[in-house]
This record gives structure tokens, C-alpha cells and sequence, in this order.
């Protein structure tokens, strides 16, 4: 800024609040001391406020068969592929379907049913283990005493761990 008077092009940036805020500063306490400057800032307002009142008065409105066209055209025109989808993809039909989706996906998946995994009792095992060696009489396997059915079915943990036992005891002796 001049530091003697301000500038027609600084006066109708500040008139315009297009200053940065120190340079609005500096205008506004140079403005308030300087009595030319004043007339000059009331004189560009003036000019300002007459020019919008100039183009506010000559603003005519568009003719209406031209409006009417415009609106037709906007009417008959087909919607781009983007727009269609975005019709789509309305709440109204995007929230739904997203719940669905979601439900169906809980229950399909092994979240939906917590704590319900299929399990396979130990006894089974062992059961069907010693249906394997009683059932191949010709194997080396078959020529070891097999489990007694009674020591399966009592399920006793202990009986079951002596009878392994002295199986491997007996095979052991009967490979030396």
C-alpha cells in the first residue's frame, strides 16, 4: 500500500472484502484519517452500487417458447447408464436387500450356530478298531487276543488302559 493515498485498484478490493485481513486493516485505519481517500472510497461505492442497479434494471427474462423447448428436451432425454444404476441404488431398495444379505450370511455361517460342532467320542475308536483286528484273522494282527466286547461297553477308562497293556506286553513277548 501507498503510504500517502490508496490505490483505485486497493479501494475496490477493499470495497469488495477481497483484502487480506492486515491489508483491511491497514486500509480501514488509513481511511479513517485520510479525508480524499474517503471521497474516493464514497465515490467508487457509488459507482459500484449504480452499475449493479444497471444490470439488476436491464435483466430480462427468458422467452417462454424457449423455456419450453428447454424443459421438453430435458424431458425426452434418456438417462445415461450411470443414472440408471444410481436409481437402483436407492436407499429404499439398497437397505433392504444389505439386510437380507446379511441375515442369510449369519445363518450360513458357523457364527450363526455357536457351540453346536459335531463331535466323535473317543470310544468309537476303539470300537472300530477292534471290529478291524477280530474281522482279519490271517493278519499278524489277528493272531493277538482282541479286546473283550464286555471291557468296550463298560466304557471304563482304567480297564481299557490295562487291556492295552497287556496287549502290547503279549506282542512284545511274542516277537522274541
Amino acid at each position: 500500500m501507498n503510504e500517502q493515498h490508496l490505490s483505485p485498484d486497493l479501494l475496490v478490493d477493499y470495497l469488495h472484502g477481497e483484502l487480506a485481513p492486515e491489508d483491511d486493516a491497514l486500509a480501514h485505519a488509513h481511511l479513517s484519517s485520510c479525508s480524499a481517500c474517503r471521497g474516493e472510497r464514497d465515490l467508487e461505492a457509488s459507482l459500484l452500487e449504480a452499475l449493479r442497479e444497471s444490470v439488476r434494471s436491464s435483466e430480462q427474462e427468458m422467452p417462454s417458447l424457449i423455456k419450453a423447448a428447454i424443459w421438453e428436451q430435458i424431458r425426452q432425454a434418456k438417462p445415461s447408464p450411470m443414472r440408471v444404476l444410481a436409481s437402483w441404488l436407492r436407499p429404499a431398495l439398497v437397505v433392504p436387500a444389505l439386510a437380507i444379505l446379511l441375515v442369510g450370511g449369519w445363518f450360513a455361517s458357523p457364527y450363526g450356530h455357536p457351540g453346536t460342532a459335531p463331535t466323535i467320542d473317543a470310544m468309537y475308536y476303539l470300537e472300530a478298531h477292534a471290529a478291524q483286528t477280530a474281522g482279519t484273522p490271517l493278519s499278524e494282527q489277528g493272531t493277538q487276543p482282541a479286546l473283550e466286547t464286555s471291557m468296550i461297553d463298560s466304557g471304563s477308562t482304567q480297564q481299557l488302559a490295562d487291556a492295552e497293556t497287556s496287549l502290547a506286553s503279549s506282542a512284545l513277548d511274542g516277537s522274541r
